[in-house]
């Protein structure tokens, strides 16, 4: 009754949006995060698409989208073990192996089981390498990988799907280091602790990003060996959800209402505001890239630049936008 309330309470009003120009790309339902692929002769953009809505058919994989030629492909999957389901959430490419390594996190059926695949990316097809898992990783959303091949990846909440914890900004979130030993053994531990709810994360040498949804800013840590140092928060990101890097700034996508994201969350005739940010971290300026109350995309989670576009990607919907940016 509350979420419905609230859902009501916040948009009863009709948004007018702002001049952007744009266009839906339909790629799946739930394209929840995005990573650029440059392996292939035209660079392409990797989606992360799981259904989130009853509305949308089972749908629960890695689509492809080439912006020069508008290809749109489902990557066939090859070599996944019978047992395991896929459900991606959160992504990340090396592109330093050959081939590139793709690094996902998938919500399986069993709802304590939260394993990252491991796939190479080959052409149109996921050839499964790996899966990896601890107890640790309990509520994952996002991950990357350090200089030296380790993981980072965010727990969100201290409890999965414990909503009064985002209520009360309760700081119960973390952060787990999952290193992968030789003989396939898995040494994972909390190197972070005292996050609100950390939707996305990333690195720039030894430098550690991730963000927070409840507390509205950026934590920043130092990689020290094994141990996380940690640095000055840059505030100010209300709502923050995944973080990519682009020529050595970080592109966020913000829920900057969070409770028009409830309202959403609810139904999609809610509208959600989003905000895409860029980020120098050099010097600490930031600036807004792209802002919509709703109707261009709602709950947009994932903003990445491309040969002179933006993409934005969200949680639901079964569509992607590409913005013209001005030169």
């Amino acid at each position: 009754m509350l979420m419905l309330f609230l859902a009501m309470l916040f948009s009863c009003k009709k948004p007018v949006d702002h001049p952007y120009d744009f266009q839906q790309i339909v790629v799946g339902a739930g394209p929840e995060d995005m990573v650029v692929d440059t392996s292939e002769s035209l660079p392409r953009i990797l989606v992360s698409c799981a259904d989130r809505r009853s509305i949308y058919e089972p749908f629960g994989e890695i689509v492809a989208y080439t912006p020069a030629t508008g290809k749109i492909d489902t990557l066939q999957r090859i070599g996944q073990p019978d047992s395991l389901h896929f459900n991606p959430h959160g992504i990340f490419l090396d592109k330093q192996s050959s081939p590139p390594l793709l690094y996902t996190i998938s919500h399986e059926r069993d709802q304590g089981f939260h394993p990252v695949y491991i796939w190479e990316v080959r052409g149109d097809s996921l050839i499964y390498s790996n899966l990896i898992y601890s107890p640790l990783v309990y509520s994952p959303n996002a991950l990357t990988l350090g200089a030296d091949g380790e993981i980072y990846i965010v727990n969100d909440c201290g409890k999965r799907g414990r909503f009064i914890e985002k209520v009360l900004k309760m700081r119960k979130a973390n952060i787990v280091r999952m290193d992968v030993g030789k003989d396939g053994s898995i040494d994972a531990r909390i190197v972070a602790r005292r996050l609100g709810y950390p939707a996305g994360i990333n690195r720039i040498g030894d430098q550690l990003y991730a963000g927070d949804a409840v507390l509205n800013r950026i934590h920043i840590y130092t990689i020290s060996g094994d141990q996380l140092i940690k640095n000055k928060a840059w505030k100010g990101f209300k709502g923050n959800d995944n973080i990519r890097i682009h020529n050595g700034t970080l592109i966020l996508a913000g829920h900057v209402k969070p409770f028009k994201y409830i309202g959403h969350v609810i139904s999609q005739e809610n509208k959600s505001p989003v905000r895409i940010w860029e980020l120098d971290p050099a010097t600490r300026n930031s600036k807004i890239l792209f802002d919509t109350d709703g109707e261009a995309i709602s709950a947009g989670s994932t903003g990445l630049l491309l040969d002179g576009n933006l993409y934005v990607s969200q949680v639901f919907d079964p569509f992607i936008i590409e913005v013209k940016m001005e030169q």
